[in-house]
């Protein structure tokens, strides 16, 4: 069988010799065709040797290097509390319902029994500081829920981000072809969007606790206005009574 295989080696050989000398009888030389086929071959090895260039890795370690350090995400300690424990847990894993915060925090009472018997202007303002403490419950809870869910889900972010880190510094060519850094360079855009958004509505949650605080600052600010005005308008007298009355209202009030 080898010695066959030589034979037909050799027979091809000399076809592909005896088919090389016919095809040449029948080129023509060519001089303008012969430099521009010499200036496309200086172009490709041009670009060749462009290639290659880029292709060439950092001269250095990048996984040591480069390497970026994160905090790691710390919970509470439910056991390191007395009374807390539902709070704390909630700060830790979320509380979409609400339940911690109301576990926790002294019921409001309902009003509608007692409602008939105030008369207008007390109803305006029972309505205005019952609805801020409402506020204040709803932020309340979003915010630790949100602060909850942040941190449940942010190890696994984090080990995302690692990921990732991890893709960019491997050795491997794989790891590198042009459809591997477009992928990684989207999943770092992916995150980069995601985490955006969690600081956006991080962002809200300080927003509504500045708007309740305002509007607390308003309304008090509004009854000692009215209190002004009724003092001007009914007498020295009426209105002395009504400010001295408001005003130890406003100072023994607490919005909690």
């Amino acid at each position: 069988m080898t010695g066959r295989r030589v034979g037909l080696a050799v027979v091809l050989a000399l076809v592909l010799s005896v088919s090389a000398r016919l095809t040449a009888q029948f080129v023509v030389y060519d001089p303008t065709n012969y430099a521009e086929a010499v200036a496309e071959f200086e172009q490709l090895l041009q670009q060749y040797q462009f290639l290659l260039a880029q292709a060439k890795r950092v001269p250095v370690d990048i996984e040591t290097r480069y390497h970026g350090y994160s905090l790691d995400w710390t919970f509470h300690d439910p056991s390191g509390v007395l009374f807390a424990q539902p709070l704390v847990s909630a700060l830790n894993e979320g509380d979409t319902s609400g339940t911690a915060y109301r576990t926790l925090s002294d019921p409001l009472d309902i009003p509608p029994d007692a409602w008939g018997s105030m008369p207008l202007d007390m109803r305006r303002r029972l309505t205005d500081s019952y609805s801020t403490i409402e506020l204040q419950d709803s932020a309340n809870r979003l915010a630790i829920d949100q602060t909850g869910l942040a941190r449940s889900e942010g190890p696994l972010m984090l080990q995302n981000i690692r990921n990732v880190e991890h893709d960019i510094d491997n050795p491997g060519d794989d790891f590198h072809s042009q459809t591997a850094l477009l992928e990684k360079i989207n999943a770092a855009a992916a995150m980069q969007l995601r985490v955006g958004e969690q600081t956006n509505q991080f962002l809200l949650s300080t927003l509504e606790q500045q708007v309740i605080d305002a509007k607390r600052k308003r309304d008090a600010e509004a009854r000692l206005m009215n209190a002004t005005i009724y003092q001007w308008r009914y007498g020295t007298a009426y209105g002395t009574d009504l400010f001295s009355h408001t005003a130890a209202d406003l100072d023994t009030w607490r919005p909690y």
